[in-house]
């Protein structure tokens, strides 16, 4: 007669941890997908790009992986914007940014917006698939 014998660390591990072979298949997947974002994102100063990372996390639900950036403006490179108007944070403040060699002064900036970039979005796709 068998005996079978449930070891519920063993079973946590396999279900929960980095190190089992869910985690480190959804790790790898996500790496992939990281890389290829930090590929395709635009790159102006870097900053962007360099924020781009991974995370691994486990809950009741299950294992999971985030990839993403923190910084304020990523979702905008990500999702694209429609055109708005940029004003200084300050009441009656200046606006100043530098454009073809000019420092430049404005109350206020009309932007085009910008198309999306979805560089998160179109990888995943295309890895996971």
């Amino acid at each position: 007669m068998a005996k079978l014998v449930f070891r519920e660390t063993a079973m946590q591990r396999l279900e929960r941890g980095q190190d089992g072979p869910v985690g480190r298949y959804l790790i790898r997947q996500g790496r992939l997908i990281e890389a290829a974002a930090k590929r395709q994102v635009g790159v102006r100063t870097g900053a962007l790009r360099a924020s781009i990372h991974l995370r691994h996390y486990a809950d009741p639900r299950g294992q999971y992986v985030r990839i993403g950036s923190d910084l304020s403006y990523a979702r905008l490179h990500h999702e694209g914007s429609k055109p708005h108007l940029i004003v200084p944070k300050q009441k009656g403040g200046l606006l100043k940014f530098q454009t073809r060699g000019q420092t430049v002064f404005t109350h206020m900036v009309r932007h085009p917006g910008t198309r999306p970039n979805r560089y998160l979005t179109d990888n995943m796709r295309r890895i996971i698939r």
